[in-house]
């Protein structure tokens, strides 16, 4: 139905409708039979994620072993292959299953809710929830919720871009259409997916969920593409196609060496496969999913919701924080401290004042007003005569917001703004402007937000001020003086983010003396040098700006456009995190490193932020930063551990060829290690409890490798001195006890010698006689199913499937614990170096 071509009565009409709405039973009804306002997407078929864990070039070649395994009559080495595949699918189907499962508990606490009336009374409502027929209102930030037929639109203007690609708004209006038009034609409609960007709106739905213009365009594109892989994943599939290459070259080699020592193409082939299985960890691309769905969902909990997982990486090495003031460092509960008026203005003040309130008789949003609305309630002075006929809501242009009131055929313009606004439209000699300045700067100084009123007649109503003529003088009325309260958190949360090396700057509106008042209060400057006045800015360029854009903390009388050119300026040398929760603040949440959006703003800032604070807090930025930062800790633990243990293998294996020497290890024992050491240790290495050094440390730079030469080195040492234990004890068992023997000792020392290495990866620096007292009980779970399994191997049935000679119970505890100790002592010399290697250059510094 055309909708758009039908007047408002006729849409009533068409949906058994009114202003007042369907009733409740009505909706509920309705609900029934068109279904949630949800668009269904055409889903990934099963089949495809049944086999999709297989369909890559690790299964291809371990289903390759398999059949050559069983060709060989090496059933037990088929099974153990099978086993692993199977792992690495489960392990790939749970994270399948828990990302969405988390994701969908993530989406819950960013629903969007619109005000709805039904049966003549005003409701919130989940927008899942609205039907055709219900009554819906709009405002500025506003995300449109379904398709709508305008009703009342007041100086409307919509973003529709998601439909037409058109970037520009474009004006919207309740006028009937007479003939056919286009989507972008369709001026008293708004679409499904659109933002409101300025004005607001009374409209009836008509269409819902998959049936509206957005949800036709969305069933035709069929399931959504999934999110493209985060930066430190990228760094990762990069290091294993490098793997993967230097992989291939050994394995031609280790090849060519079985077969010159006389083994048997067959069995060349599957150790060739097993050490090439065992080097590659395929495993860690699922594993880092599975970590940074985890951490969003541990930063939801601490009020911080993410919208993508790359976000996870990037706020924890985010070098500075540009903050707004209001709502993220304070609490945004505003109340009137005091007033002043000078002796020669005969305004009376509590009722001008009362005028100026643009929601008098509704509920109110605006902090400043509802702060206005307690003061003039508590004047009993305050009288009103006639009523406000026009509300101005607050032009950024003109730092003003105002009503028009009528009274007896007069018109009256009542206005509250910037000061400095109000003075420059005011009639005032040069000793009344002096000492309105030392007024202000007395209020300013304690560290007060200060308004001023002011009035004027006028011949006719206005809608805007753009319509205010250039000789229209404002008569002064006097200054409001309102305090917000100072988060109790928010220094604690500045002096943890400067420890971490990340500078906060705060970026605020207020008065030069407000915001320095308020930085002294937060710790965030020492002195006015600190303070940038943003009005100076339109006669900066860019060079000169970013030099004082660095040394300032504090930003005061901002603008959104200030805002953005501030975030440009400081994007040069800086990975910058900005804060923002409205329509204007949209450009610098999308071309912010990250966005942080608040969870009260409107709801086009939070689908342009990356992270969106749930309770506004600016610590909860901090708490995000430090997630985000053992994330990435982690992520490098498990590098660390899977690199340095797998290359040891290779090391040891290829080692023992090239000095002439049997293979060490059987290649299903080398499958063996690599299922009872890496699946059951690498996941709980990436929730490993982030410890104190976390915030003390530097932001890594975003381009450097995962891995810094400091771990690689410990990775080339673990590697080689693995390697070393393993050969020197094969060397010596193979001539006092022989090659069986001696292959059964390696591989109870290199299953010992990992799990050293896995108490190693738990810190970077910490020593692990100190890191073991830190609680983290999934890790001991995983070391104590690993134990578990290699004991079955060792005394269970096991023993002949895995080539496990009989050997001496004091052999294998020796062998064990001193593998095991000598690794242990090997990386805590390397943390003893690189501890004083951190203290050396922190003292440089």
């Amino acid at each position: 139905m055309l909708f758009y071509q039908q007047s408002v009565e006729d849409t009533y009409k068409d949906l058994s409708s009114s202003l007042d709405g369907i009733s409740r039973y009505e909706a509920g009804e309705r609900l029934k039979r068109v279904g949630p306002n949800e668009i269904k997407l055409k889903g990934e078929p099963l089949w495809r994620r049944i086999i999709e864990p297989f369909a890559n070039i690790f299964m291809v070649v371990l289903f390759i072993a398999v059949l050559i395994s069983i060709w060989h009559h090496a059933y037990f080495d088929a099974i153990i292959i099978s086993v692993i595949m199977l792992t690495s699918a489960g392990i790939y189907y749970v994270q399948r299953f828990s990302t969405d499962r988390i994701l969908r508990s993530l989406q819950k606490h960013s629903a969007q809710k619109v005000s709805v009336t039904r049966g003549g009374e005003t409701v919130d409502v989940d927008t899942s929830q609205l039907v055709p027929g219900d009554i819906v209102q709009l405002h500025e930030g506003d995300k449109v919720p379904a398709d709508i037929r305008l009703i009342v639109a007041d100086s409307l203007r919509a973003d529709e871009a998601v439909l037409t690609g058109e970037s520009a708004p474009v004006g919207k209006n309740n006028e009937t259409l007479t003939s056919k038009k286009e989507v972008y034609e369709q001026t008293n409609i708004l679409f499904q997916g659109s933002f409101i960007t300025s004005g607001q709106a009374v409209g009836i739905v008509v269409t819902t969920g998959n049936n509206t213009e957005f949800g036709q365009i969305a069933a035709l594109a069929g399931s959504s593409p999934d999110e493209s892989a985060s930066p430190v994943q990228k760094k990762i599939d990069k290091l294993i196609a490098y793997i993967i290459a230097a992989v291939s070259g050994v394995a031609i080699v280790a090849f060519i060496l079985a077969l010159s020592r006389g083994i048997e193409v067959v069995e060349a082939l599957r150790f060739v496969i097993a050490i090439s299985v065992s080097a590659v960890p395929e495993s860690l691309p699922v594993a880092i999913s599975v970590i940074l769905v985890l951490g969003m969902r541990r930063m939801a909990a601490k009020k911080a919701l993410v919208r993508s997982m790359s976000a996870i990486e990037t706020i924890g090495v985010i070098t500075t924080i540009a903050t707004d003031k209001t709502g993220t460092l304070t609490e945004n509960k505003l109340s009137v401290q005091e007033t002043w008026q000078p002796d020669w203005v005969t305004h009376h003040l509590p009722t001008v004042i009362h005028k100026t309130i643009n929601s008098h008789n509704e509920h109110s949003s605006d902090p400043l007003d509802v702060a206005l609305i307690s003061y003039s309630a508590a004047e009993a002075t305050v009288k009103l005569k006639g009523e406000a006929i026009v509300k101005l809501p607050f032009d950024q242009a003109y730092a003003m917001s105002g009503n028009v009131w009528h009274h007896k055929g007069e018109h009256e313009l009542v206005v509250k703004g910037a000061p400095e606004h109000i003075m420059d439209r005011s009639h005032l000699s040069k000793l009344q402007r002096t000492e309105i300045e030392a007024a202000l700067t007395q209020l300013t100084s304690q560290g007060y937000r200060v308004i001023a009123v002011a009035t004027t007649p006028l011949p006719a109503p206005v809608t805007g001020f753009h319509e205010l003529h250039p000789k229209i003088n404002l008569s002064f009325g006097g200054l409001i003086a309102v305090a917000d309260t100072l988060r109790p958190a928010a220094r604690h949360a500045i002096v943890t983010a400067q420890r971490a090396g990340v500078s906060v700057r705060m970026i605020t509106g207020d008065h030069f003396e407000t915001a320095y008042s308020i930085g002294l209060k937060l710790g965030l400057v020492k002195s006015r040098d600190e303070v940038f006045d943003s009005r100076r800015m339109s006669d900066m360029n860019d060079k000169d700006l970013a030099i004082e854009a660095h040394r300032a903390r504090i930003f005061s009388r901002v603008t959104p456009e200030n805002k953005f050119r501030i975030l440009q300026v400081l994007k040069l040398k800086e990975v910058t995190a900005m804060t923002g929760d409205g329509v204007n603040d949209v450009p610098a949440l999308t071309n912010a490193h990250v966005g942080v959006a608040m969870g009260s703003g409107s709801q086009i800032a939070k689908d342009a932020g990356d992270i969106i604070l749930l309770d506004d807090n600016f610590a909860s930025i901090v708490r995000a930063m430090r997630e985000g930062r053992i994330v990435y800790a982690n992520i490098r633990r498990m590098l660390f551990y899977l690199l340095s243990t797998n290359i040891g293998e290779v090391v040891t294996s290829v080692g023992a060829l090239a000095i002439g020497l049997p293979i060490p290890l059987a290649p299903v024992q080398i499958l063996w290690i690599n299922l009872v050491t890496d699946t059951t240790m690498v996941i709980p290495l990436g929730l490993e409890p982030g410890g104190k050094s976390a915030m003390r440390q530097k932001p890594v730079a975003p381009d450097a490798p995962i891995l810094n030469k400091f771990m690689i080195s410990r990775v080339i040492l673990v590697a080689l001195s693995m390697a070393g234990i393993a050969l020197g004890l094969y060397i010596y068992f193979i001539e006092t006890h022989g090659a069986a023997y001696a292959q059964t000792i390696v591989f109870v020392a290199l299953v010992a010698i990992q799990w050293a290495n896995a108490i190693n990866a738990r810190s970077t620096y910490q020593s692990a006689f100190t890191r073991i007292f830190v609680r983290h009980r999934i890790f001991w779970i995983g070391l104590t199913i690993s134990l578990s399994l290699q004991w079955f191997a060792l005394f269970g049935p096991l023993q002949e499937m895995l080539h496990i000679y009989p050997i001496a119970i004091s052999d294998m505890l020796t062998v064990s614990i001193a593998a095991f100790i000598a690794i242990i002592l090997v990386v805590e010399v390397h943390k003893f170096i690189g501890r004083r290697l951190v203290l050396t250059k922190h003292l440089a510094e």
